[in-house]
């Protein structure tokens, strides 16, 4: 054998020698991933799906079971293992959906998400996520998110949403004077989150007028005429409110009673609530964090129309929170998804996925039905859009916006 034939072969030999021990490293990493796969993954959603919230908050269940489905069936699942959604229904009682959540956090295996779709019971679970070690999804309440433990939100504080669409109001304004602003809200938690100091800054900063005293009502009250009696002594140009379900349509009813042509912005406009009675809402604006329905043309919106005729869901079923179910599963997919691709089966825990959301830049799931980021400090997206409604449609006026941080001080 010459010199050069015997450099070859042990060349060779160490090359052969490599090859086998990357595989049998392959195979010992990939033997270890397998034994540690679950059957299956629980993910866990408790909401208002028959109570005051429910025209709106209703459509949460069959977003989410559409949602589900599409990521097993197209996606496959989770590395190859099924998730599989457990959804109650608390009918807008905070005792109930604590019942039900101490039910849905024994499950085996235990949900690493919990989503909660009503804001005094996220409120309630705040601490509780992170003495049961889950991850709670949720609306953007500052009661709900700070001080920052184990709780996310879907979408922009209301309040920050609320002042994307003053600015807009204000950066178009054509009448003398500026634009004036009252509010008439919930008397809940829901309904007082767009009552923060924050909010009152902004508003000064971006030169609008803010009627200091917020009007409220409670959730289940249909006679409003006394708060829009003293509303409309002060002359404001827009009411601002966050109401779900009959709760704009009362606001609305009670204008026209009373005659008064007053335009309302709701931190959750939706189909849910025009919907009730398309004329009473004409022209109104809000905000929505998402594409419409009614962007036919868009790829995000078809594919969720795809499963939505699948599954035959009817027209109540057009509703905010079924695009928001949506996309909180397609988040959540994205998240278990990629810590089990860095840190494996046994690393799919509460550490790691609060990593994962926390480095969360402008994910934009189904081509750009959303944009979701997420740091530590900040535990909300940072944009938002603002829609019209025309002719019972929720067409958009804006692109996505980017909202101002409107978090107290000691969060941020």
């Amino acid at each position: 054998m010459t010199e050069s034939q015997a450099k070859w072969l042990v060349n060779f030999s160490f090359f052969v020698s490599a090859i086998l021990a990357f595989f049998i490293c392959i195979m010992i990493h990939g033997s270890a991933f397998a034994s540690d796969k679950p059957e299956f993954i629980h993910t866990a959603a408790i909401g208002d799906f028959s109570g005051p919230y429910a025209p709106s908050v209703g459509s949460t269940r069959p977003g989410t079971e559409d949602a589900w489905r599409y990521i097993n069936e197209e996606l496959g699942g989770v590395h190859g293992v099924e998730v599989k959604p457990v959804i109650r229904d608390m009918t807008g009682k905070v005792a109930l959906g604590l019942s039900m959540y101490n039910e849905v956090i024994n499950l085996k295996p235990k949900p690493k998400f919990v989503d909660i779709f009503i804001t005094p019971l996220s409120e309630a679970l705040r601490e509780r996520y992170v003495e049961d070690d889950v991850v709670g999804l949720h609306a953007g309440a500052i009661v709900s998110l700070y001080p920052q433990a184990n709780s996310y939100a879907y979408y922009p504080l209301y309040p920050e949403q609320l002042t994307v669409i003053m600015k807009w109001i204000k950066d178009n304004w054509k009448k003398k004077g500026t634009p004036r602003f009252g509010i008439m809200t919930w008397d809940s938690s829901f309904g007082r989150a767009i009552i923060t100091d924050e909010f009152f800054a902004y508003a000064e900063k971006i030169g609008v007028e803010m009627i200091k005293e917020p009007q409220l009502f409670g959730v289940r009250d249909v006679d409003v005429t006394t708060q829009l009696i003293k509303l409309r002594a002060q002359k404001p140009d827009y009411l601002l409110s966050a109401l779900a379900g009959a709760g704009p349509l009362t606001i609305k009813k009670g204008c026209k009673e009373m005659g008064w042509n007053v335009g309302l912005i709701n931190a959750v406009l939706e189909w849910g609530m025009v919907d009730l009675d398309t004329a009473l809402f004409e022209g109104d604006m809000g905000p929505m964090p998402m594409k419409s329905f009614d962007e036919t043309d868009d790829p995000s919106i078809q594919k969720v129309m795809k499963y939505y005729n699948l599954n035959k869901r009817t027209k109540k079923d057009r509703a905010l929170f079924y695009l928001i179910g949506w996309y909180g599963a397609l988040l959540e997919h994205k998240i278990m998804t990629d810590v089990v691709e860095k840190h494996g089966w046994k690393g799919l825990n509460t550490k790691n996925i609060k990593e994962a959301l926390n480095n969360l830049n402008d994910f934009a799931p189904l081509q750009g039905l959303t944009r979701l980021s997420f740091s530590d400090r900040r535990r909300t997206p940072k944009v938002t859009r603002i829609y019209k409604c025309q002719s019972g449609k929720l067409l958009p006026i804006s692109d996505f916006l980017e909202v101002p941080d409107l978090r107290p001080a000691q969060y941020r």
